[in-house]
């Protein structure tokens, strides 16, 4: 039997699906087989003669220009492989696109150091050039990411699944540029897709549901986001500091708390573009469960050529056009987002995104009540080492289960189960930094520092748990820094 069934011209089904020929790749050079029931031995890589792990065949053709494909299977540890998995620059990981990868799973993570968000624990990194299409990714490790891309430029995501990752599906960082299209994303707890740093890109005609937050747009993020079905998530779009993102065309319905959220900040707000007059959103709010839009700033949304319901609104916005989206460039080097591209269908045409909403500019203008305090705290996080404009966020490891982790409300009191060790260290847990006092406007303040805090209750007591080491002087550090920050922490055994 074949264990390669889609791959029938590589050159013309690379043609077929590339998105545009801004994140066009070069022909491929090398195909490498790659097979759960290979082996990683030498002279391996053949259609006969696959390689039993990705590793082992990443290892053996670094070279640009190298398709690794892979046969139905699932690719873990117990198989051999050594996470995270690194896909070199300009190199492809191809699995089924046809299936979307259903039958190729790539499940697992490992370590990874940041450079901007400290140790992770992801399943793949990608470098320049990249293109990863047709498997499902799954990461079931403690706060466990799917893909990481950190300053990767022109990297291609297609056709896959990112399923149940404790974390992230994918998290964008630094300066990463990148189209991100076909995909679904279901199940994942915090987000499905975080875009922070200076990212830019297409996040396009994807399916996001079950998940936290089904995307979360931070820092100077200035992502495209179109054609997207955003449903049954908690929230559907959460999007904070001075983050620009252009919203055209999407479907943000049916998710429990909010469609889309708009977080204040003390410095300055997010300035997302959801349509003008010269350039309509075409998005669809809509059947959100408490509100469609919820604009926690001052600063009214403007929002042209949108399926809204302005009862579902809260919050300041701005839908005659009476402005303009105030938007400041990140820097002059800063990538511009490619041509609309043209999407793959399953029928082997491609047609170009055409906007299927054609409403006409309402002419209200709706200061509703000032915005609910209870506003969800994103799984998303600021630069450690930016201190100008950003709250510093604290890298730490919280305690959890699988099944009880979604994006919370300040004042929900977590009754959590202990994690043993600290991941960073493989040593047990032995302290707590712990917050005291748990009004909400404490609480809002920790969690503008760490989103991960929560409540939890000892020996009758009730408290903010901001953090929790295997190590003391860390633990001092946090106190430390929650002190300079006007907050009483303390240090607490783990137990």
């Amino acid at each position: 039997m074949n264990k390669f069934p889609c791959l029938i011209n590589v050159t013309f089904l690379l043609a077929l699906i590339a998105p545009s020929t801004a994140w066009a790749q070069t022909a491929p050079q090398k195909i490498v087989f790659v097979s759960p029931q290979g082996s990683d031995t030498a002279g391996a890589g053949t259609e006969t003669q696959a390689f039993r792990t990705i590793t082992a065949a990443i290892a053996a053709n670094p070279q640009e220009g190298t398709v690794f494909q892979l046969g139905s299977g699932t690719y873990s540890t117990v198989t051999g492989e050594s996470f995270p998995i690194r896909l070199p620059k300009g190199t492809v990981l191809r699995g089924n696109p046809s299936a979307n990868g259903t039958n190729v799973v790539i499940s697992g993570g490992g370590r990874f150091v940041s450079s901007t968000f400290a140790s992770q624990n992801i399943a793949i990194a990608a470098a320049n050039d990249s293109r990863i299409e047709g498997v499902t990714i799954t990461n079931s490790n403690p706060r466990g990411y799917g893909l990481w891309l950190e300053s990767s430029r022109n990297v291609v995501v297609t056709n896959n699944n990112f399923i149940r990752n404790t974390h992230d599906g994918i998290f964008l960082t630094g300066s990463t540029n990148a189209y991100i299209g076909n995909n679904l994303f279901t199940g994942n707890t915090g987000s499905g897709i975080s875009a922070l740093g200076t990212s830019t890109g297409e996040i396009r005609n994807n399916r996001f549901e079950n998940t936290g937050f089904g995307l979360s747009i931070g820092q100077q993020s200035q992502v495209l986001l179109a054609n997207n079905n955003i449903s049954r998530n908690v929230d559907g779009i959460v999007i904070s500091n001075t983050a620009q993102p252009i919203l055209r065309g999407n479907a943000i319905v049916d998710n429990q708390r909010n469609g889309l959220v708009i977080l204040s900040n003390s410095s300055n707000a997010p300035r997302p573009d959801l349509g003008t007059i010269s350039s309509w959103g075409n998005n669809n709010f809509s059947n959100n469960g408490e509100s469609d839009i919820n604009n926690a700033t001052t600063i009214p949304l403007v929002a042209v050529g949108n399926q809204i319901n302005r009862s579902r609104v809260k919050g300041l916005i701005d839908l005659t056009a009476s402005r303009s989206p105030i938007t400041t460039p990140i820097s002059s080097s800063t990538v511009p987002l490619p041509s609309l591209p043209l999407i793959s269908t399953n029928n082997g045409n491609t047609t170009p995104m055409q906007p299927s909403l054609t409403p006409k500019p309402t002419t209200i203008f709706v200061p509703a009540k000032p915005p609910s305090q209870n506003l969800p705290s994103p799984v998303i996080a600021t630069n450690p080492s930016d201190s100008n404009n950003s709250p510093m966020t604290i890298t730490i490891e919280r305690e959890y289960s699988a099944s009880s982790l979604t994006p919370s409300y300040p004042n929900q009191v977590a009754a959590l189960p202990s994690a043993t060790l600290d991941p960073t260290t493989g040593k047990p847990f032995q302290y707590r930094v712990i917050v005291a006092n748990t009004s909400s406007i404490v609480t809002q303040k920790v969690k503008m520092m760490v989103p991960d805090a929560f409540r939890l209750s000892r020996s009758g007591r009730t408290m903010l748990q901001v953090g929790a080491y295997s190590d003391r002087p860390a633990a001092n550090d946090l106190v430390q820094k929650l002190s300079q920050a006007g907050l009483s922490a303390e240090i607490i055994p783990f137990r």
